[in-house]
């Protein structure tokens, strides 16, 4: 059976879309999409449309259903066919934010402070925090509000114009998650002129605003004056803590002539602390072995009138619960400042998650990537710092010290996600 060919015609394709969608449904199929001249003279002077050739869906009895569209043929007389629209997502989000509302106006008010012109600080999100019934529910909008967007981006003309997918699937093939692909793009894409992000230069510019905009950093370890400010680097075993902290003693010590200590707390690893030791007198510094956490007191008080003490502690499996308990009891004990999370850049997403959850117990304070040389792909790593909401502090590049550790910046972030690593080798981390 043939089936019937339309041609639908609008000032953007987002139009000549929704024209298509009126007329043969959402089951339509798209054969062909293409801008075209009309009116003028021999083609000149006309105004430009765009042009969308679609057929209808086949009627169910002109085929034979195959076993898997039985199923869901099934399970919509059982449910609706709503339930995987984007309408239906909508629905839910406006429903779950209505519960939200009541329970907030439910709530008590919480007791005001002296001075009332003073807003405390927004709080960073912490894996260990847990989350209370009205905590929960926001939680719910976000992850509907999240997957309404990840919808519309992967089905162009629900809410997404279909010439800007391929922005879409380029942030995903760099490894960047479907959840906060699809959020930049609908960011860059709403409340703009649509004729001007036709422009790929533009909207490439407009998407590395939005990486910088939800890109937070620290701007590094900021000493102060006549007091003791103590760092200590955490992670899992190979991520490069050590290196890391050698290259910050270096910058501190050498290029800001700040008096600097180091404290280890790795035990476990064979020469583990006499490799921080030839750091230390290669840079000239002092350094102290910790072996348990009764003994940080005399350590801490030995340094006391120095500028910086920088922390290494054990890497182990996130997943030894022995391990992690051993940390944050040292930790408890040393009272750090700054507690920075190190992590690969070349880690998988689901690996850094569950770091996150795990040393989320020892309350980290801001992150630090290494091995930005060891990966092309640098969405992972953009993504948990979109999720989790922690900063980024340091990023590190190969073994050289301290020549390889940049202050992160939102920009050398949004370089890395679009551009990458240049032909150097070097990462475009250390442009701003």
């Amino acid at each position: 059976m043939t089936q019937e060919l339309h041609t639908f015609k609008g000032t953007s394709l987002n139009d000549a879309y929704q024209k298509m969608r009126e007329k043969l449904g959402e089951e339509a199929v798209v054969l062909r999409a293409n801008e075209v001249k009309e009116g003028g003279l021999l083609g000149f002077m006309g105004r430009t449309l765009y042009e969308v050739t679609a057929a209808g869906p086949a009627p169910v009895s002109a085929r034979k259903l195959s076993a898997v569209e039985r199923k869901y043929a099934s399970a919509g007389s059982e449910s609706g066919n709503e339930a995987s629209t984007v309408a239906y997502f909508q629905k839910l989000v406006q429903d779950a934010q209505r519960r939200m509302n009541k329970a907030k106006a439910a709530a008590p008010a919480p007791p005001q402070s002296g001075n009332t012109a003073m807003q405390p600080m927004p709080e960073v999100r912490r894996p260990d925090l847990k989350l209370t019934p009205h905590d929960e529910l926001q939680r719910e909008v976000r992850e509907m509000r999240d997957l309404l967007q990840v919808l519309a981006a992967e089905t162009p003309g629900t809410g997404l114009p279909a010439e800007f997918a391929s922005h879409y699937r380029m942030l995903v093939d760099k490894g960047v998650t479907r959840k906060t692909a699809a959020a930049l793009v609908s960011s860059v894409v709403k409340d703009s002129d649509l004729k001007v992000m036709r422009d790929p230069r533009v909207f490439t510019e407009r998407l590395k605003v939005e990486i910088r905009r939800r890109t937070t950093v620290t701007g590094g370890i900021a000493l102060r004056g006549g007091l003791c400010k103590i760092v200590a680097l955490v992670g899992a075993t190979g991520v490069g803590k050590t290196t890391s902290l050698a290259k910050l003693a270096a910058l501190f010590a050498i290029r800001m002539r700040a008096r600097t200590a180091l404290v280890t707390a790795d035990t476990y690893r064979v020469a583990a602390s006499e490799q921080l030791r030839v750091y230390a007198n290669i840079i000239g510094l002092p350094m102290k072995v910790l072996n348990e956490p009764r003994e940080a007191p005399d350590v801490l008080r030995e340094f006391k009138d120095y500028d910086l003490i920088l922390m290494d502690t054990a890497g182990g499996s996130p997943f030894n619960s022995g391990q992690m308990q051993e940390l944050k009891a040292m930790l408890d004990v040393v009272r750090p400042d700054e507690v920075m999370l190190t992590m690969a850049a070349n880690t998988q997403i689901d690996d850094l998650r569950q770091a996150l959850l795990c040393y989320g117990a020892v309350k980290p304070t801001s992150l630090l990537f290494t091995k930005l040389d060891e990966t092309q792909r640098f969405g992972a790593m953009l993504s948990i710092l979109v999720e989790m909401g922690l900063p980024l502090s340091y990023c590190c590049m190969g073994q050289n010290v301290p020549d390889d550790l940049v202050l992160a910046q939102p920009g050398a972030v949004a370089n890395l996600i679009m551009e990458g690593r240049s032909d150097r080798g070097r990462s475009s981390a250390t442009t701003s």
